[in-house]
């Protein structure tokens, strides 16, 4: 296949959203499927794409402004079957595109619905949507809200789970020295977060929970990683206010932007993902059960799709720091009482969540869009 994908950012410091579009793209290229890549803001994610990208083209921006039809007119230049838009806010471009370019519309659902407001908006959503061959969601809680906001008909949705690489993920041999090396010590217990520092993300919920976890004497860190995208740094210095507050300030380390979390996971006891909005999926659960290290996370949006099974006892209410609190006590001390925990962990998410199931999946409906286009037109011709 000739593939056309849209993406917005090339960056890593966003979330996973752009993760995962570069782990597709890449994939689909190693499948031998030629992939040009249409972005809007470069970052340093640009050298990965300019490593098995056939072509890269730079857009002034996906709405309609000046530049629009020229932009259109050199990405229509590049030999396609297929539009493949990463997120709702290129779907416009990517309508137009695949209309000139005769050839089908698929997007994928990395997010929640957005609900227009005003009379055009809701009327340009609509006439976009109605042109979108297939979607494909990242978890059932995506299509079912995409389904019941905008009324998108259920069979035009398909759902294929984020995956990732197990390889880059794996299990440390050395956590004593890894530990040693991040100046833990032996008795330390040590909690994570990862991701952004937005106030969806609930991080308020963690921090007062840890708390709760040192009044009771368990030495302990609490490790955020992770920068604001939209909040500036504001939300970060009202969560070291609340730190101090609640008497943990020491205890408490914001790292930053990590780009590879990986050695932070295998160090950790337990990662958690604290969300109070409705997560689309949680890519980084099953980034930390890769590497074998249990992950908490709230009974919100797509987690409960990731923590099944066992699992599932990590699940806990939004916002409420006593039940992850009770939560965290059960499972931190899970290296001395049920050691083989962490090849469960990561069993779960190779059984489940592997790249190469995504890959699967995405391919398959790609392949199948293209298929029924070109049946589409014989019928329409005979």
């Amino acid at each position: 296949m000739n593939i056309i994908a849209l993406s917005s950012y090339l960056s890593s410091k966003r979330g996973g959203l752009e993760h995962s579009l570069l782990d597709v793209c890449r994939a689909l290229a190693e499948r031998g499927h030629s992939i040009c890549l249409i972005y809007e803001e470069a970052g340093d994610q640009l050298e990965n794409y300019q490593q098995f990208c056939s072509d890269l083209i730079k857009v002034k921006s996906y709405k309609l402004n000046p530049q629009f039809l020229a932009d259109i007119r050199q990405a229509a230049s590049v030999t396609t079957d297929i539009v493949y838009s990463n997120q709702y806010n290129n779907f416009f471009f990517g309508r137009v595109l695949a209309q000139i370019c005769r050839v089908p519309f698929v997007c994928h659902l990395r997010l929640h619905a957005s609900t227009e407001d005003s009379h055009l908006k809701r009327l340009k959503q609509s006439l976009t949507l109605s042109e979108i061959h297939h979607y494909i969601a990242i978890s059932e809680a995506v299509k079912t809200d995409w389904c019941d906001r905008l009324h998108i008909p259920p069979e035009k949705i398909s759902i294929v789970y984020n995956g990732i690489e197990p390889d880059r993920f794996a299990i440390s041999d050395d956590v004593v020295s890894l530990r040693t090396a991040w100046e833990i010590t032996p008795q330390e217990r040590v909690i994570s977060y990862v991701g952004r520092l937005e106030t969806e993300k609930g991080i308020e919920t963690l921090i007062r929970a840890f708390a709760l976890l040192r009044q009771a004497s368990i030495p302990a860190q609490l490790l955020i990683a992770g920068k604001p995208l939209f909040s500036g740094d504001t939300y970060r210095s009202q969560l070291e206010a609340l730190a101090e507050n609640l008497g943990v300030s020491n205890s408490v380390k914001f790292l930053g932007h990590i780009s590879n979390p990986r050695s932070l996971y295998q160090i950790s006891d337990v990662v958690v993902l604290p969300s109070l909005w409705l997560e689309a999926f949680g890519r980084v659960l099953i980034e930390s059960m890769a590497c074998g290290t249990p992950a908490l996370g709230s009974r919100s949006g797509g987690i409960p799709e990731i923590l099944t099974g066992e699992f599932s006892n990590w699940l806990f209410t939004p916002g409420d720091e006593v039940d992850l609190h009770t939560k965290l006590k059960e499972v931190i001390n899970w290296r001395d009482t049920d050691p083989m925990l962490s090849h469960r962990c990561r069993q779960h998410v190779i059984h489940n969540f592997s790249l190469q199931q995504t890959i699967d999946g995405i391919e398959a409906v790609l392949e199948r869009s293209i298929a029924f286009t070109l049946r589409s037109r014989k019928r329409f011709y005979v």
